[in-house]
């Protein structure tokens, strides 16, 4: 029907409108957080304690008009209450929107402005191949932060426990983190055997946050960061333990030679540790659309697959599989694989066994 013979009057409004309006209220209560985040509201609750809109609109430098509104989706959200017309923090804001918690999330929720695969989600599923660039190019610092904060929502706690569990652990005297980025694995088992000693290894570009990281908890004596390319590079040898985690999914079709150059670095006995999403049986999702989505994105479309297969290379590059257990993520579950290189001397002689992290 032509539009100049719509009657406007007689339109009625098909059910399921609710749908959209919860997409797009969803998208205005993320903007609403960002806004709080960067203006510093919780943390000004946090220096003055509770207080009035008008105290706080002065404080984070807004337009008063605004503040009533402004605070109250915050309310809503969970992350402010109100008692007696004073604002206060929530326990959620204070666990996960505070610098000064363990448990900040505040890198991770700006990032998602930045990064590039959802803010031009179409460009990015485009994409035939993977962006590429030079090889001292890498993730911007602020982006290196937010993967630090979602690895402390679960996944790194998992992963370093397992491995302290390891025989060996104890025995151990040096690690090293392939792509290790942060470098808050490294920091976390070193904590844990102070006889340990760690190289990161991860791009040009990204070593400076590493040993930002690092400095920060006081390991630069235990603590090296190295540039390096796990398809080039010889990064040395003597290595009790090497860390893989979220990194072999672009070589997911030519994994041999990666599996080579690892266990060349690592000493007889020692520990091959792999950190990463597999493809679920049948291929099936395993989390919601769009934890899958973003998982897909992380790794260009496709985790690895499939888990026999990958098992496989353990024992054709002379790798013992001790242990498998599923850890958490923020886009989902993801396999922990730990081996240990063969030898009639092993640094704990290791028993096979299964996990539960």
């Amino acid at each position: 029907m032509a539009t100049q013979d719509r009657s406007l009057m007689n339109l009625r409004l098909p059910s399921g409108i609710e749908k959209l309006d919860h997409v797009i209220e969803g998208y205005q209560s993320f903007q609403a957080l960002h806004a709080a985040l960067e203006l510093g509201v919780f943390a000004f609750l946090d220096n003055r304690g509770p207080s009035n809109r008008n105290t706080i609109a002065e404080g984070i430098g807004i337009n008063g008009m605004f503040s009533r509104d402004f605070l109250n989706t915050l309310v809503d959200m969970g992350f402010l209450s109100i008692h007696n017309e004073l604002y206060v923090n929530t326990k959620a804001a204070n666990d996960f929107l505070l610098p000064r918690s363990p448990f900040f999330q505040g890198a991770w929720i700006q990032s998602a402005t930045r990064n590039a695969h959802w803010s031009d989600l179409a460009a990015a599923m485009r994409r035939e191949q993977p962006q590429t660039g030079a090889f001292n190019a890498g993730p911007s610092p602020d982006f290196l932060d937010a993967l630090g904060q979602r690895a402390l929502r679960g996944e790194l706690q998992s992963v370093t426990e397992a491995i302290s569990n390891w025989d060996g652990f104890y025995n151990a005297r040096r690690l090293l983190d392939i792509g290790g980025g942060h470098g808050l694995y490294a920091i976390a088992l070193c904590q844990a055997n102070p006889h340990l000693e760690a190289t990161v290894l991860d791009k040009p570009f990204v070593i400076k946050t590493t040993m930002r990281y690092v400095t920060d908890f006081g390991m630069q004596n235990r603590i090296v960061a190295q540039a390096g390319d796990i398809t080039e590079d010889d990064f040395g040898s003597g290595y009790d333990i090497v860390i893989v985690s979220h990194l072999l999914y672009k070589f997911r079709k030519n994994l041999a030679p990666i599996f080579d150059n690892v266990c060349a670095c690592l000493n007889p006995g020692g520990l091959l540790v792999s950190n990463h999403w597999f493809c679920a049986p049948g291929c099936a999702a395993e989390g919601s659309g769009v934890q899958e989505l973003g998982k897909a994105l992380q790794s260009f479309g496709h985790p690895l697959c499939h888990v026999e297969d990958f098992d496989k290379l353990f024992a054709a590059k002379g790798l013992q599989l001790q242990e498998t257990c599923v850890v958490p993520t923020a886009f989902g579950p993801s396999r922990l694989s730990l081996a240990v290189k063969e030898t009639q001397t092993a640094i704990g002689e290791p028993q096979p066994s299964s996990c539960c992290c």
